[in-house]
C-alpha cells in the first residue's frame, strides 16, 4: 500500500477508523471523510500526534447523501495527492426504527433516511470515485451480512445492503476493461457504536464473540492491495460464521 492514495468514507470511527490506521501504517496516503464532527476532531488529534496529518492524512467533513459534497471531497482528494488509487466506502447508518419496526410499521421518514445515506450515498461515492480513479485501482464497499440474507425488523437497512451488492457487481462488470476492481465486505456483529446491546448479549455465530473493527480493516486492506489483483465483483462476509 506504500504511496497509494485511498479515499475513505466513515473514516473517523469504527471500521473506518481502524481501516485508516492500518492503511497509514502501511504507507498509504488516506483522505478521510465523515459526518460526525466530534469523531473527526478526535481523529484529527490522533493523526496529528502520530505526525502524519497533512502529508499522509487529510480529513474533511462529508455527507455522503449530498452529491455535491461527495464530488467536492473526491476532487479535493485528487488535488491534494495528485491521483486516486483506491477507495473504501464504509459510511452508513441503521436508522431510527432499526430493530424496532416491521415492514408494515416502517415510516416513510425511516425508509427514506436509511436509503438516502446507505444506498444513494454509496452510489454518489462510487460514481465520483470511478470518475477519478486511475486504471488498475481498487474500490471496496461495505455492505453487511444483512445484504446476503433476509432479516426481520430491519427492512430498510437490509434493502440498502442488498442494493450495495448489486452496485458492486455492476461496477465490476463495467470497469474490468480498465483493470479497476470493485468488491464488497459484509461484516456481521462487529464491536462498534452501531451494534445494539442485544447483539452483544445474543451472539449468533459459531465463533462466540463479536468481531473487531481491526479484523474488518485487514480484509478491506487486502482487497485494496495488489495481492487481490484477480478478485472483483465479489462480496466477502466477515461474520464469525453467521452466514455459514
Amino acid at each position: 500500500m506504500k504511496g497509494k492514495v485511498i479515499a475513505l468514507t466513515g473514516g473517523a470511527q469504527g471500521i473506518g477508523l481502524a481501516t485508516a490506521q492500518l492503511l497509514v501504517s502501511r504507507g498509504a496516503r488516506v483522505s478521510i471523510g465523515d459526518l460526525d464532527e466530534s469523531a473527526l476532531q478526535e481523529t484529527e488529534q490522533l493523526f496529528r500526534k502520530q505526525g502524519c496529518l497533512g502529508e499522509q492524512v487529510r480529513i474533511q467533513k462529508l455527507d455522503v447523501a449530498d452529491k455535491d459534497d461527495v464530488e467536492n471531497w473526491i476532487e479535493s482528494t485528487v488535488e491534494w495527492a495528485g491521483t486516486l488509487d483506491g477507495a473504501a466506502n464504509v459510511a452508513g447508518i441503521n436508522g431510527p426504527q432499526s430493530g424496532q419496526a416491521t415492514i408494515a410499521g416502517t415510516t416513510d421518514e425511516h425508509w427514506n433516511a436509511v436509503l438516502r445515506v446507505n444506498l444513494t450515498g454509496m452510489f454518489h461515492c462510487l460514481r465520483a470515485e470511478l470518475n477519478n480513479i486511475k486504471d488498475g485501482g481498487s474500490i471496496v464497499c461495505t455492505t453487511s451480512v444483512q445484504g446476503m440474507m433476509g432479516s426481520s425488523m430491519t427492512a430498510a437497512y437490509s434493502t440498502t445492503k442488498h442494493g450495495i451488492v448489486g452496485l458492486v457487481k455492476s461496477a465490476a462488470k463495467e470497469m474490468g476493461e480498465r483493470n479497476i476492481r470493485v468488491n464488497a465486505v459484509a461484516p456481521g456483529a462487529i464491536e462498534t457504536r452501531m451494534v445494539a446491546e442485544k447483539d452483544r448479549q445474543n451472539i449468533r455465530t459459531p465463533i462466540k464473540r463479536l468481531g473487531k473493527p481491526e479484523e474488518c480493516a485487514h480484509l478491506i486492506a487486502f482487497l485494496l492491495s495488489d495481492d487481490a489483483a484477480f478478485i472483483t465483483g465479489s462480496t466477502y462476509p466477515i461474520d464469525g460464521g453467521w452466514t455459514s
